[in-house]
């Protein structure tokens, strides 16, 4: 189990960047968080296996239809249990 700070920016606000990342967390069975940061990027915290980790990174790299990611930052944290994953 691993968890996971990743910081998205680029077009990734008022595009359904939260939606997407909350579908597709939720579809990968990650717990965690996604929201929105006064600079325009998005912050995600994600808790999960491994490999679903890895799927979930890949996925918020292309994001949503009308988003353009065009940096992703990885840190990784001290494994953190969540109850489900979030919008905030």
């Amino acid at each position: 189990m691993r968890t996971v700070r990743i910081r998205v920016y680029g077009r990734v606000q008022g595009v359904g960047f939260r939606y997407y990342a909350l579908y597709t967390a939720r579809s990968l069975g990650i717990t965690g968080y996604v929201r929105n940061e006064p600079d325009g990027s998005v912050e995600i915290v994600g808790s999960g296996r491994d490999p679903d980790i890895e799927a979930f990174i890949e996925s918020i790299d292309r994001g949503p239809t009308y988003a353009n990611v065009t940096k992703t930052e990885i840190e990784e944290l001290p494994f953190m249990r969540f109850e489900y994953f979030e919008i905030r």
